[in-house]
């Protein structure tokens, strides 16, 4: 987790028109492997703000509270904001002003599952670029991601009881821009 470092994923834009396009298994491995190595920008809203030192860095301590804010479907479920670089960023407003000055994160995949898969988020995954391509990254979906990977180094996770719904990599979140920040 970068504080308010800009990120670009080219290969990860072009594997999602291409999968947009084409949904074969092949383009879908592709924006999977693809969003699995990339960053992205996720708004943030720190409580006090730090102070930024003179690299333009900020220490977090106890006292500050991070919060991420999260769109809502019309069906109530709640996703966090994933946006691939600056341009996207940019096209998310509230009450039609422009979030662009707002500070971010830059994150991982794997640190949006993490999240996501707390026992306490009310989170049901991410959405990339929401007011763009607006992919929806199940929650299921991140579970799976994150076995395969456990599975890789030999761990074996313990499943976590939870509602099952099903999400296909590249499955569109139903209403995300027309969804409200929570």
């Amino acid at each position: 987790m970068e504080y308010k470092k800009t990120v670009s994923n080219p290969m990860l834009v072009g594997s999602i028109e291409l999968m947009k396009a084409d949904p074969s298994p092949e383009h879908k491995q592709m924006f999977i492997d693809e969003m699995m190595k990339g960053k992205f920008i996720s708004p943030v809203i720190i409580t006090p703000m730090p102070e930024e030192d003179e690299n333009g860095k900020v220490k977090l301590t106890q006292e500050n509270k991070v919060q991420f804010p999260m769109l809502t479907a019309p069906d109530g479920k709640n996703f966090f904001m994933a946006f691939t670089d600056m341009m996207e960023f940019k096209k998310w407003k509230k009450d039609g002003e422009s979030q662009e000055d707002k500070p971010f994160f830059a994150l991982t995949m794997d640190e949006f599952c993490a999240m996501t898969m707390r026992r306490d988020s009310v989170s049901m995954g991410a959405v990339i670029n929401p007011f763009g391509a607006n992919i929806l990254v199940p929650r299921e979906m991140m579970a799976s991601l994150m076995a395969a990977k456990l599975a890789k180094m030999g761990i074996k996770p313990v499943p976590r009881p939870q509602e099952t719904q099903g999400g296909q990599p590249g499955q569109s979140a139903q209403g995300a821009q027309k969804a409200e920040e929570k």
